[in-house]
């Protein structure tokens, strides 16, 4: 076997090169060493914090009935609102204000772009995701360690910020909503007020259920009264007592009796009093009536409903649990130059093999056989 064509030419090839290969592969290791020490060193701080359960901002359930209880810690829903507000623009931006990013990245706060080359840089260097134990960790990297503990505690604020403004929108939104109501009730109460007096002018209904009771005793007293009368009158005539004056009163005394349960029983023709546009005033003024106080619970509902919101829009209820704050970190993240400068010397060392192999192999090309053949 030609030694060119076999594995003792190659290894024979590498060995004619060896120092050459030892010494760009050194030269690459010190060049790459060199330039790693050029690099900056990037801390990364991290905190941990879990989700506040929404039911804490939510009036039905922290003034709910006795005995009822709400879980403090959030899960699901409560974690997933949370990630989608850490991924928005609204953190990165608070961030680039609050830390002056632009002269920490030095960029141009005037230049073109400049807010979204911002936020590239941030976004590169802040991560935030969810643990297996339903946490949430954010981890900020930067030069200086203090900076990078300070970035990710104030990122978990931001964070705490915004949730707590999209909630308390949404309960200024309901709260809104229970003030139309609250006025157009106040103002139905009012109208049902104006109603019922009207009611009573117009009938003469003030309390229709006792009015109904002194209208049947009445009824039932004068009735017995009439019968009496009436009896004794007949009786008089019977026997031909001839006392004018006692039956006349008699006599007065019926016909009186009998106008007045005319009168209550609504037999009447006479304008003193009628039974039953009576009745009807009643029957008026129950149902108004019964608007009206089905109008008043209603109102004292929306009313209690509206002062609870308001008690919690007063409150302080946290989004964001803090477990563990972030603190200046002792070591650095990256670079990593050993393992820099050991890639780049395997690189070297593998790429001058495969350099070797091929001139090599073009050397063993008889280029001008080659081209007699294609002439």
């Amino acid at each position: 076997m030609n030694t060119q064509e076999s594995l003792l030419g190659v290894l024979h090839t590498i060995y004619q090169w060896r120092k050459r290969l030892i010494y760009a592969t050194l030269a690459v290791g010190v060049a790459t060493a060199l330039i790693s020490l050029l690099l900056a060193n990037f801390y990364q701080a991290s905190t941990t914090f879990y989700a506040a359960n929404s039911d804490l901002t939510k009036p039905d359930r922290v003034f709910g009935p006795p005995g009822s209880y709400v879980e403090y810690f959030g899960s699901g829903a409560d974690i997933d609102r949370l990630l989608t507000i850490s991924s928005s623009t609204q953190l990165l931006d608070r961030m680039i204000d609050t830390f002056d990013l632009f002269s920490q990245y030095n960029i141009d706060s005037k230049g073109d772009k400049a807010r979204e080359r911002a936020r590239l840089k941030l976004s590169g260097r802040l991560s935030i995701n969810q643990t297996k134990y339903d946490g949430i960790t954010i981890q900020v990297e930067d030069t200086d360690p203090v900076t990078a503990a300070n970035m990710a505690n104030m990122a978990r604020t931001i964070i705490d910020h915004i949730t707590r403004e999209h909630i308390r929108n949404s309960q200024k939104l309901l709260l809104e909503t229970y003030e139309i109501s609250i006025d157009q009730k106040q103002t139905y109460l009012n109208h049902l007020a104006d109603s019922l007096e009207g009611i009573q002018r117009t009938f003469g209904v003030y309390d229709y259920r006792l009015q109904y009771q002194v209208i049947g005793d009445q009824i039932s007293r004068k009735t017995i009264q009439l019968a009496g009368d009436e009896a004794r009158l007949e009786t008089y005539r019977r026997i031909g007592y001839n006392n004018r004056d006692t039956i006349a009163n008699i006599t007065a005394r019926v016909a009186a009796l009998q106008t007045e349960l005319a009168d209550l029983n609504g037999t009447s023709d006479g304008k003193r009093f009628n039974i039953r546009e009576f009745g009807h005033g009643a029957t008026l003024f129950s149902k108004v009536q019964q608007q009206f106080e089905n109008t008043k619970n209603q109102l004292s509902y929306d009313m209690e409903k509206a002062n609870h919101l308001r008690a919690a829009m007063d409150g302080d209820t946290p989004a964001v649990i803090p477990f563990e704050q972030a603190l200046p970190p002792e070591i650095k993240v990256r670079p990593k130059r050993a393992f820099m400068v050991l890639t780049a010397m395997m690189l070297t060392f593998i790429f001058g093999i495969l350099f070797l192999l091929v001139k090599r192999q073009y050397e063993m090309i008889n280029w001008k056989q080659l081209a007699a053949d294609g002439r």
